[in-house]
């Protein structure tokens, strides 16, 4: 039986040496995740950079074991590269994969190209002419035939099988492409910064947990607290060498004066680009817009408005490093009164001509005023409402969410019969709320909130009064009598 040695670094991934052709060793740990390679030997897939996989080697070195071999292991977590080196080796390797690929289809596209010619040649001598039976040309013909068949067959399937090498051969052309991308890699941070703060959280909870073990008087096992903290920090390095690298890209990109949209380029009433459509920016958050959102209307520009059914204004979460590019709110209407749709350039100058901070600014500039609040009148209504009941019940709250004293609650009935089947969220209950609102004098101020087990809330607010019809000849009535 042979003497195996399996080794692990973070450079190099785990290799298993003292193996030889023949020995069974590689078909003993292959079950566990092994591969061979002839340029590298046996080796653990997707080892390098990473951790050593114990649970993986231990169950290699236990089947090792149990046929009879000497296992040693060599596990050493010091050893490591920078990302850059890494990064580049992987860049590396995709080029020489596309270039294979590329080699491939080019050695199968000529072989097709070659074997199609030779059997149109034969197919030009034969002419269509038919096979004389009998005649002493009968089987030099039937096998012209025959020929010309397979030569057609295998230069389909070898064109086939280019056109796969060549799709092949295109997808690790763009690897560097996508992983250089600043805005994917900007989505890459976000998920190694969560990462990193998890292992701070269990680096923190490790020596606090010795640090109170310690001070119980509880033996703490000196080796396994050593060997796990170094593993996490290990851990913590690899991922702060990761995200520097990333960071150092996005800096370089922004140099070169590639836009990452943020929150300081929208204002709400803005119009963002996303998923080809122009939506309206209804919020700016931290990291993401709220844009108006309506699977039941496909069109090319989404506005609040069309975002609102039954006063609830549906909005989507739209990434900034999915944005593809900014409208201000005043010249998207101006488009739009015009029966057109600005393209990314004049969206563009529109946006260049009216930044978003100039129009925060703008905002900031006009003077605020106080609006008095009349405790006479509600603030917002709760509908509470029963799965397919025929009936549900408004109620008017203050200020405080409470109902309001100066109004009772009042029924809407299903009309014609009908149940509300969805609850609170009913289009018909919504209709019916919003026709009972309008006969009180009050409109939607904002969209519904709250759940069909404790009824929807949405504040209110008096409706605009329509100014009151001229008289004839242009005159008031008031006007008229006082003259």
């Amino acid at each position: 039986m042979a003497d195996i040695t399996i080794t692990h670094t973070r450079a190099e991934g785990t290799l298993l040496d003292g193996s030889s052709k023949g020995d069974g060793v590689y078909q003993l740990v292959a079950p566990h995740g092994f591969r061979y390679s002839r340029s590298i030997g046996i080796y653990l897939r997707h080892s390098r950079d990473k951790r050593a996989d114990t649970w993986r080697i231990g169950r290699a070195q236990a089947a090792l074991e149990a046929a009879g071999h000497a296992v040693t292991l060599d596990i050493d977590e010091t050893t490591r590269r920078s990302f850059a080196e890494a990064e580049a080796e992987r860049y590396e390797r995709a080029d020489r994969r596309a270039e294979w690929y590329n080699d491939a289809a080019g050695r199968k596209q000529a072989s097709s190209d070659a074997k199609w010619e030779t059997g149109r040649r034969i197919g030009h001598v034969l002419q269509g002419e038919p096979i004389k039976i009998g005649h002493h040309s009968e089987g030099r013909h039937r096998r012209d035939l025959e020929r010309m068949h397979r030569l057609d067959g295998q230069a389909i399937a070898e064109q086939k099988t280019a056109d796969y090498f060549q799709r092949r051969a295109e997808a690790p052309a763009a690897y560097e492409k996508h992983r250089k991308d600043p805005r994917v890699t900007l989505r890459r941070l976000e998920r190694l910064g969560a990462r990193r703060r998890d292992v701070e959280r269990q680096l923190e909870r490790t020596v606090d947990a010795a640090v109170r073990a310690a001070e119980r008087g509880e033996p703490v096992p000196p080796e396994a607290l050593v060997d796990r903290l170094a593993r996490l920090d290990f851990d913590h390095l690899d991922l702060c060498d990761e995200i520097a690298h990333w960071q150092d890209l996005v800096a370089k990109a922004k140099a070169e004066g590639v836009k990452l949209w943020g929150p300081q380029d929208f204002v709400p009433g803005d119009f963002v680009l996303y998923i080809g459509s122009w939506l309206e920016v209804r919020r700016v958050n931290p990291k993401s817009l709220s844009v108006a959102w309506n699977l039941r209307r496909s069109s090319p520009v989404v506005t609040l408005e069309d975002a609102t059914q039954g006063g609830r204004v549906g909005t989507h979460t739209a990434d900034y490093t999915q944005v593809g590019g900014r409208c201000p709110g005043e010249a998207m209407r101006a488009f739009l009164a015009e029966g057109k749709v600005p393209g990314a350039k004049a969206a563009r100058q529109a946006a260049e001509a009216a930044p978003a901070e100039s129009i925060r600014q703008a905002l900031a500039a006009v003077p605020k005023t106080k609006r008095h609040s009349d405790p006479k009148t509600p603030k917002r209504v709760r509908v509470e409402c029963q799965w397919d009941a025929t009936e549900a019940v408004v109620i008017w709250l203050d200020g405080c969410g409470r109902p309001h004293p100066g109004y009772e609650p009042e029924t809407v009935t299903a009309p014609d019969g009908r149940k509300f089947t969805e609850s609170v969220w009913s289009e018909a209950l919504l209709t019916a709320v919003t026709e009972l609102l309008a006969a009180r004098g009050h409109a939607f101020r904002s969209g519904w909130t709250g759940s069909p087990g404790r009824g929807i809330t949405c504040p209110i607010q008096p409706a605009p009064q329509d100014p009151p019809a001229p008289e004839p000849g242009g005159q008031s009535g008031l006007f008229s009598e006082q003259h």
